[in-house]
């Protein structure tokens, strides 16, 4: 069990500016949503390896350029979740764990979220309105872990790897590359009157699917393994496939084949798009702000397990691409018109799959002087039929999976991916575990 040493709010160090802040219509869509990661740090012989002290002292540094993140979610007179940038503080937990590293499973759990995250109980009467919750947890081989939620009322993945760079450059002294967040939400307003050009992936938003036993499984893909996917759905074209979207239209074909179906299903695969440079005029990188829409590929079943990779990747790409100025506008004008019932739904429907990327993103770019994170981990998955992209530490290239499907699928779907991932290589089994390829040999198809 986790001990916890003490647990306190950490304000910022100076002065900030008060008030309301105004949240878009983004944010209220993911209002109550908390999400994050945690970061292992092996232990060094540096001095004061993980100091709380100066853990404390540099997140009060870090709110001063971050202040929503230590102010509270309030209620607005029109019925908006607002934020009340009031200096209150983030929640802060010191605890410790008499486990060692080789002992923890770091793949997204309720056991992982209960040893490396704080409980809303434990913050009392404030925790239905908080932004901001960290917990640094000592492990008995002296490493330390390092527990992020945050609301997404008011972040998404690339404004919470923007905090947690700066608290790690305050922390290890490197000012110089610090660059302020910007939290102007006023380009993200709706227009009056709203208009709606697309149709959208968020109007089923109301329906409510059967839940269902799920599982979650990593999956480890090499450099190799990406560039040959890769390779094989840019096969003679001029338009490029990304690299998610190559990831993603393997990941969707498998899934239609092991979900099981049927051929006239209409199925959805949707992907959230960070909109910071897709909007005219653009965003600055450095926008602080829940920034993402999802964008929508949509196909009968038949066609999806029917056709080449490369087609199914191309539809996947032109999703993607659909996502400009125009759309975004018609989400957050959808929003503004529905914004009396709008709900976010963890659990996706069968003939929905979620795809989610943070690669690219910094996340082992989180040295706080005692070295950068020996693991990077999400601690909660958000729903069932979601796959969470990310890339290995290192610079291997590689990549990691966290596939979050139906339990009665999920053995089905590891047949069907490494089958067509490894096609005409038949001695590759890169990133599969031992557990998975027994799962393999019980499905037949």
């Amino acid at each position: 069990m986790v001990e916890v040493l003490e647990s306190c709010f950490v304000v910022p160090s100076d002065e900030t500016p008060k008030g309301r802040l105004w949240l878009s219509n983004l944010g209220q869509f993911a209002r109550g949503l908390f999400s994050g990661t945690v970061n292992f740090y092996k232990k060094t012989e540096a001095t004061s390896f993980f100091s709380v002290e100066v853990l404390k002292a540099s997140l009060a540094k870090a709110l001063v350029l971050f202040y929503p993140l230590a102010g509270r979610c309030t209620v607005g007179s029109d019925g908006r979740v607002e934020l009340d940038c009031n200096a209150k503080g983030c929640f802060f937990v010191r605890a410790q764990l008499e486990r060692t590293f080789d002992s923890i499973n770091f793949q997204p759990s309720q056991e992982l979220e209960q040893l490396f995250i704080p409980s809303t109980q434990m913050a009392g009467s404030e925790s239905p309105f908080l932004l901001l919750m960290i917990q640094a947890t000592y492990l008995k081989c002296g490493g330390v872990v390092l527990g992020f939620a945050v609301n997404h009322i008011i972040t998404d993945g690339q404004s919470s790897f923007h905090f947690i760079q700066t608290w790690a450059s305050i922390t290890r002294g490197d000012l110089s590359s610090i660059v302020p967040p910007s939290f102007d939400q006023t380009p993200l307003r709706a227009r009056s009157p709203p208009i709606v050009k697309f149709d959208l992936p968020y109007k089923d938003n109301a329906a409510r699917s059967t839940p269902t036993d799920r599982t979650t499984t990593k999956l480890r893909l090499s450099k190799e393994q990406v560039s040959s996917l890769k390779s094989r759905c840019n096969r003679g074209k001029v338009t490029k496939i990304s690299t998610f979207c190559s990831v993603a239209s393997l990941i969707w074909k498998c899934y239609c084949y092991a979900q099981n179906l049927g051929p006239d299903t209409t199925a959805h695969l949707t992907m959230p798009v960070d909109i910071r440079n897709r909007l005219q005029p653009q965003l600055p990188k450095t926008h602080f702000s829940n920034a993402i829409v999802r964008a929508s590929a949509q196909s009968k079943v038949s066609k999806i397990t029917s056709s080449p990779l490369q087609a199914v990747a191309e539809s996947v790409q032109t999703a993607v691409d659909s996502v400009n100025d125009e759309y975004v506008r018609s989400v957050i004008d959808y929003f503004e018109i529905i914004r009396n019932e709008l709900v976010y739904r963890k659990e996706a429907p069968e003939s929905e799959l979620r795809v989610n990327s943070i690669s690219g993103m910094p996340l082992y770019d989180a040295d706080f002087g005692w070295g950068s994170p020996q693991v990077v981990s999400r601690w909660r998955v958000n729903g069932n039929r979601i796959v969470y992209i990310s890339n290995e530490p290192g610079e291997n290239g590689g990549i990691e999976l966290v596939v979050t499907i139906d339990s009665a699928s999920m053995h089905c779907f590891l047949k069907m991916f490494y089958e067509d991932l490894n096609a005409g290589n038949e001695n590759s089994s890169s990133g599969m575990e031992a557990s998975q390829k027994t799962q393999i040999g019980k499905c037949k198809i």
